[in-house]
């Protein structure tokens, strides 16, 4: 049984609330661990350490560089995997706008995922990670959408969402450039 309610920021998950005072909750089912966590929850801040992204089952996050709001996300997005795989430190602090259901992406999980894809895939979104984590004023986008989708027709599904996820936070980070 799932309830959400907005204006007293809680879900009821299997008869069980979350309310504001009690803050994000773990539930494993299996092999997948989900987050729960109610409007306003700072899921991790710029700066920490990174062990795991995410997936958004439902709800809105927002997006803070330097303390900017820089976008929002929704469901399906996949966020996080920024400091998994160049061993950084956060590049952003991610909070909740709505309750927010997540599934946990353990580093070993991530990397499983992308070792699915073609040497030139995984190149690909290296390429764009790095240029994602640098935040310069002249980032630039390594080649083109019509490069990376005819690279990606082969591959899988999860690994299509992912880079396009990848080039889209990007190319949208360098729009006020060009």
């Amino acid at each position: 049984r799932s309830t959400r309610c907005n204006q007293s920021s809680c879900i009821t998950i299997a008869s069980q609330i979350i309310t504001k005072d009690f803050p994000m909750k773990k539930v494993k089912f299996g092999q997948t661990t989900k987050l729960l966590l109610i409007e306003e929850e700072t899921l991790f801040s710029q700066g920490d350490e990174g062990s795991d992204a995410y997936m958004i089952v439902s709800g809105r996050m927002n997006v803070f560089v330097d303390k900017k709001r820089v976008g929002s996300m929704t469901d399906g997005e996949v966020f996080g995997e920024l400091a998994l795989l160049l061993n950084q430190r956060r590049s952003a602090t991610i909070v909740t706008t709505t309750p927010t259901e997540l599934i946990q992406i353990t580093k070993d999980d991530l990397n499983r995922i992308i070792d699915s894809a073609s040497e030139e895939t995984k190149k690909m979104i290296m390429q764009l990670c790095e240029a994602l984590s640098k935040r310069e004023e002249f980032q630039k986008v390594p080649f083109s959408v019509d490069d990376l989708m005819k690279n990606l027709e082969p591959e899988n599904e999860l690994i299509t969402k992912l880079a396009k996820q990848i080039f889209h936070r990007l190319d949208n980070s360098t729009a006020h450039i060009e």
